[in-house]
């Protein structure tokens, strides 16, 4: 079982927090960061709507092995990556908490998308 352990684990838990966060969001109990616009803030939920159950099934195919799970781990990651970098600019670079966890998801990100590229050219060349 040579599976991206690390990226089925990532996806899994980063489509659980953007669930819980949603939610929370509609519920009114989220708190938004002071320095954020609330406009700009808020437009992120509806991605958000569509990436979550993007996020979970990519982590279940790739649990399971099947060739989409590898692609949809890009296109998940990319929505990870653009969510991090609104959330960045946002801040405008500031606020040390914004900055270590826009960091260390940006960085998770990351590595699940190099252990499923790293296992995928793996795969092509046996």
């Amino acid at each position: 079982m040579n599976r991206p352990w690390f990226a089925i684990i990532w996806f899994l838990t980063w489509g659980l927090f953007q669930a819980y966060a949603v939610a929370s969001i509609f519920t009114g109990t989220w708190q938004k960061p002071e320095d954020f616009p609330e406009e700009a803030y808020f437009a992120l939920i509806y991605p958000d709507m569509f990436f979550i159950p993007l996020y979970l099934l990519t982590a279940g195919l790739l649990l399971l092995g099947h060739w989409l799970g590898g692609a949809l781990a890009f296109v998940a990651g990319g929505g990870v990556i653009y969510v991090m970098i609104y959330l960045l600019a946002l801040s405008g670079l500031s606020g040390t908490v914004n900055l270590i966890a826009d960091g260390i998801f940006l960085s998770c990100t990351l590595i699940s998308l190099w252990e499923v590229g790293h296992r995928v050219s793996l795969r092509n060349t046996v």
